[in-house]
């Protein structure tokens, strides 16, 4: 089996947790997803956009807005390990609860009015898949950059029609591998508000969504 997911998005850190901060910081990516394509090609057939003309862009360039397809990753980070000491910066590395949770969604009629501030709208349309994410972020802070890895393990998955196919993640992707890249955070001119009333972000009390960072990559299927 083989398939390949493409995203690109934004990621939210909870305010005054760092990198190398205290654990417990709570973050969430919300992304678009603009290419799936399997061992005979493109799932829905080529050069069939994911990214619907949302009429203010054309062909040329597309916002978030305009997308069929939408993932939300959500969870805490658990634990940290350094390879820094007072004589050399190295690396940080971070590892994330086992709450930790990737859901994806079909919208079949983008409307033009996602946002990367507005939560909500990434969650419009159809809950078609949810997996348990095991996430390990490596951050070089030399670099300002970072990158994640994450396992991915299917737990819930709704079929669905798009472009006259009809798709399910369980026979497309039950299991899956992310590798992606992004910059280090840089501060929120106005601080998002968690939700903390839904999982996995229930066990904690309010807060704020702090900083941002862009990030993009790609999904594999694990056999």
């Amino acid at each position: 089996m083989h398939m390949a997911l493409q995203f690109a998005g934004r990621g939210f850190v909870e305010e005054g947790e760092g990198p190398s901060g205290p654990d417990g910081s709570r973050f969430e990516g919300r992304f678009v997803v603009y290419g799936i394509a399997a061992a005979d090609g493109p799932v829905f057939g080529d050069d069939v956009s994911l990214l619907a003309d949302d009429g203010s862009h054309g062909r040329e360039v597309r916002l978030p807005s305009a997308a069929h397809f939408t993932a939300i990753r959500s969870g805490t980070t658990t634990e940290h390990l350094t390879t820094s000491d007072d004589t050399f910066e190295g690396l940080q590395i971070m590892k994330h609860s086992s709450s930790t949770r990737l859901r994806i969604y079909f919208d079949a009629e983008p409307d033009g009015t996602r946002d990367f501030r507005d939560r909500e709208s990434f969650r419009r349309g159809q809950l078609i898949a949810t997996y348990k994410a095991d996430e390990i972020t490596q951050v070089a802070p030399r670099a300002g950059v970072f990158d994640t890895r994450v396992n991915c393990r299917l737990l819930e998955s709704t079929p669905f029609t798009f472009g006259g196919r009809i798709v399910d993640f369980a026979d497309l992707a039950p299991s899956m591998v992310e590798i992606s890249h992004g910059h280090a955070p840089e501060a929120l001119a106005s601080p998002i508000s968690i939700p903390h009333h839904e999982a996995p972000f229930d066990n904690d009390g309010p807060g704020v969504f702090g900083r941002q960072f862009a990030v993009g990559g790609m999904m594999l299927v694990a056999s």
